[in-house]
Order: C-alpha cells, then sequence, then structure tokens
C-alpha cells in the first residue's frame, strides 16, 4: 500500500513539473499587477504564469479547445479557444465563456468600449465580442478579408485596430472603428505574418514565418527594418512599455521556448509615468483662441512643463477622451493622432498642448469631459520610449456654480507616493463620493466625505498605480487624481 501510495506521489510531482514547461507556446500578455507574463500553451490546454525570476506556474489548465490568442483587458484574461472566448480572473478562474462558433480564433484585441475583436484565421472574418452583455457579431466579413487574418492590436491614437494577416507579400491593413471599413496601411514582402505589437513610441513589430523574423515599422508604416532573426514560428508577440522588452514565443517544436529581446536604452526610465514632465491641471481650458488652424473653431489648451534636466527634440502629446463628446462637437484631423508641441524642448521651458475642434451645435451646460493626456517621442533616447500619461477634466461649457472649479488650494492628497496611508483634504467636495481604483478599472475603496480632512489606511493595497475619483450624488465625476502606493 504504502509503495503504492509513494507512486502515485512520484507521478504527481513528475506531472507537475512536465506540466510547468512550454508546449507550443502561442501568445504573450504581462500583468502588470502581479508582475508576470502570462503565455498559452496551444499543445496541451494551459495557460501559464512566467514571474520576474523566469520561473513558470500554471495559471489555467484544463482548457477545452486549446488555447491560441490572449488579451489583458478590464483586469481579466481573454483566450482564443476554437470557436470560444473564455474569460479568467487573475487568479485563474474561468468567469466568460461566448461560443462565436468561429472555426480557428486566433488573434485577439480590445477597444475601451467593452468591446473584444477575434480573427477567425479559417473563416477569414473578425468577431466583435460585447463583454458585458455577452454577445457577438460579425465586425469585418470574409469578403473584405482575401488573406487570413492573425493578430491584430487596437491602436487608440487612431481609433482603428491594425491587422496583420497569413499568406505571401500580406499588406497590413487597418480597420476603423468608426465603421468597420477596412483599408491597407502599407504593402510588404513578408508571408505569413503572425503577430503585431505596439511600444511606447507608436512603432509597431510584426513576426512572420517566411523569415522567420521581427520587423520593425515607424508609426506611418513608411520605414522597417528586421530587429530579431533565428526565431522559430514566431507567434503572437507582445511588447511590455515598463520595460520596453518585446516577448516572442517561438512555437515550433523546434523552438518551444519565449524569447525576450530588450529595446532599452543604456539608461532606462523603466515606468512610463516616470517621465519627468509635469502637466498643470488649472491650465487646462476649453476654447481658447490661440491660433485655430483652419476648419476649426474651439480648442483644448493646457500647459505642460519640462522638469527634467534634459533638452528634448519634437515631443509629442496625444488626446485620449475618455468621455463621448457632444453631439456637433468633432476633433481636427490633425488632432487624432501624436501632435508636436515644440522643436526643441528645454528644461524649465512651459509649452502649450493643444487639441482643435470644430463645434456645429450648442454644448450642454456643464459638460465635463474627462481625457488622457499622453507624451512621448523624447530625445534623448533614454526617455524615447516612455509614455507619461495622465488623466485631467474641462468643463466645456461652464454656466453655472453648481459645478465646482477645483483647483489645487481645495484638494490634495499626501503623501503621494504613499506608504501605510494617505490624508485626502478638501474644503468644498464634503458630501460627495470618493472612489479608488487600480488601473484596470476595479474599484479598490469607496467612501462618502464627512470631513475636509480624511484618513485612508493604503494596508490592503499593493504596490502600484491608483486614481481616485469624486463623484458628486449624481455620479456625476467631479475630479480624478493619480496615486502611487510604494
Amino acid at each position: 500500500m504504502n509503495k503504492i501510495i509513494a507512486s502515485l506521489f512520484l507521478s504527481a510531482i513528475a506531472f507537475v513539473a512536465t506540466a510547468q514547461t512550454y508546449n507550443g507556446p502561442e501568445s504573450v500578455e504581462y500583468d502588470v499587477s502581479g508582475n508576470r507574463y502570462l503565455i498559452s500553451n496551444k499543445n496541451n490546454g494551459q495557460i501559464l504564469a512566467r514571474d520576474a525570476s523566469g520561473n513558470l506556474s500554471i495559471f489555467a489548465t484544463g482548457i477545452s479547445p486549446n488555447p491560441y490568442g490572449l488579451e489583458m483587458a478590464w483586469g481579466n484574461l481573454y483566450a482564443c479557444c476554437g470557436g470560444y472566448v473564455y474569460g479568467y480572473n487573475m487568479s485563474g478562474v474561468q468567469i466568460f465563456s461566448v461560443n462565436t462558433g468561429g472555426t480557428f480564433l486566433n488573434g485577439i484585441a480590445h477597444d475601451n468600449n467593452g468591446n473584444l475583436y477575434v480573427t477567425d484565421f479559417s473563416a477569414k472574418k473578425i468577431f466583435r465580442v460585447n463583454i458585458s452583455t455577452s454577445t457577438f457579431n460579425v465586425y469585418v466579413p470574409t469578403s473584405l478579408l482575401p488573406a487570413s487574418p492573425n493578430g491584430i492590436i487596437w491602436d487608440q491614437g487612431q481609433n482603428r485596430l491594425v491587422l496583420v494577416s497569413w499568406g505571401s507579400n500580406v499588406a497590413i491593413k487597418a480597420i476603423s472603428l468608426a465603421d468597420s471599413s477596412v483599408t491597407t496601411l502599407a504593402t510588404t514582402t513578408l508571408s505569413s505574418c503572425d503577430g503585431i505589437a505596439e511600444d511606447g513610441a507608436g512603432n509597431f513589430y510584426v513576426s512572420n514565418w517566411g523569415a522567420q523574423s521581427v520587423v520593425k515599422f515607424s508609426n506611418d508604416f513608411s520605414t522597417q527594418s528586421t530587429v530579431m532573426t533565428g526565431l522559430f514560428s514566431p507567434a503572437d508577440i507582445y511588447y511590455n512599455i515598463y520595460s520596453d522588452t518585446l516577448a516572442v514565443p517561438n512555437s515550433s517544436a523546434s523552438g518551444n521556448n519565449v524569447v525576450f529581446q530588450s529595446f532599452a536604452p543604456a539608461t532606462s526610465i523603466t515606468v512610463c509615468n516616470n517621465v519627468p514632465l509635469t502637466l498643470f491641471t488649472d491650465s487646462t481650458t476649453w476654447g481658447v483662441s490661440d491660433g485655430f488652424t483652419s476648419g476649426t473653431d474651439s480648442m483644448i489648451r493646457c500647459v505642460v512643463k519640462n522638469t527634467s534636466n534634459y533638452s528634448f527634440a519634437y515631443p509629442e502629446v496625444k488626446f485620449n477622451f475618455l468621455d463621448p463628446l457632444p453631439s456637433g462637437v468633432t476633433v481636427d484631423a490633425g488632432s487624432l493622432g501624436l501632435i508636436v508641441i515644440a522643436s526643441a524642448w528645454n528644461p524649465g521651458v512651459e509649452v502649450p498642448a493643444k487639441c482643435y475642434f470644430n463645434v456645429t451645435t450648442a454644448i450642454p451646460a456643464n459638460y465635463l469631459l474627462h481625457f488622457i493626456l499622453e507624451s512621448t517621442n523624447l530625445t534623448p533616447a533614454n526617455v524615447d520610449t516612455c509614455m507619461f500619461a495622465d488623466t485631467f477634466m474641462v468643463n466645456l461649457n461652464p454656466q453655472s456654480v453648481s459645478v465646482i472649479n477645483i483647483n489645487e488650494n481645495n484638494f490634495s492628497i499626501y503623501p503621494n507616493p504613499a506608504t501605510n496611508e494617505i490624508t485626502v483634504y478638501s474644503n468644498q467636495l464634503t458630501e460627495n463620493q470618493i472612489i479608488i481604483t487600480n488601473i484596470y478599472g476595479q474599484i479598490i475603496y469607496s467612501s462618502t466625505l464627512i470631513h475636509q480632512s480624511e484618513l485612508i489606511y493604503l494596508s490592503a493595497f499593493t504596490s502600484g498605480i491608483y486614481f481616485i475619483s469624486i463623484n458628486n450624488a449624481e455620479g456625476k465625476n467631479l475630479l480624478n487624481r493619480k496615486l502611487i502606493k510604494e
């Protein structure tokens, strides 16, 4: 009897050891909260986790059909499995399942509106899956996709999907999220393209089996260069902007591993929000006349200061709006992507960042618009691939004293960064709700401000970046601030 138990015990150990190895690694994603990579094993129905030391463990197992493309979105991991899309929380528990009826789902991306976009390699179509309703539809039909769609990524700045496909001399395609139309971004001599990734500076990386390589494209696809060779069926790649590292799964038996190629310069800022820039919240204004471009009549204008010891050449900013624009308000085409704000930016110099609009109908009173301002393309190279990002708010039509003019004098959080606790001070926001969310939008803390000065304990918070929001009784957001927990 003891021999039988010992034999079973040893067999279990052997099984665990075998299970925690690559077996046809197909897709890689990065879990920021856990500082780990998640990798699909297409040959044995598993998703593995790789920690910062390179150790592998099982994130999820017993997955059928086998997992292919992975996508981190809204604090969960989503996987392409045959014709299904499965979802997992960060403990590896399955929480979502939709059967699209697809033939071979392979690549997957997401937008900011709760939708996943999934390529069907065999049926040559792209599905859109809504997470909140568990519904789906064919977003791009077969008639618009002559080659088998494979890797796909959301290009937030251009509000489009960027798609690579299988076949010879394949073109890189763009899919507009405004109307699902398909256009060609670039023609290539590449064959059998599998994955696509984007770095913090907006460059794209494409893996292909034809040359067993990864090719880097500039943001406008006007230039390209080969950055990795000697690969073995490189599949669904991932670019980690926090460490400037490209993760490449070698999916064939000849490789059967994941290689990590650093593109970080000699001196690297690994957390992009540490880029030494300051945006003055109180400088954010709407409608100010400051040299409108042709065809526009309004702008968001905010001042950014270079608080580093470096001089930057041609810094760029990008406005990403978190709220829908009012009816009749459109962003000028020249303000949709990255915008150069200066040719030379010296230490201590303040420059305005401007986003231009055209307004054809009256804007509702006290319309609050929240946006993320990102800045990148900084030279010298040690911050070139980092992305400064923070959330701000502007009132597009202030007409009532009921909307509070919030500034640093009547709202503060200290210390920030914080270790064990923070004090929230406000002389205008009592009786409003305070909410703290993590980077995935999950609510970590919620309460009502009772006093002008309130203490919040952070012992249950893991180290990382959080966002503090103040909402009024009607749920309208009044203010957003970033919090760093050390």
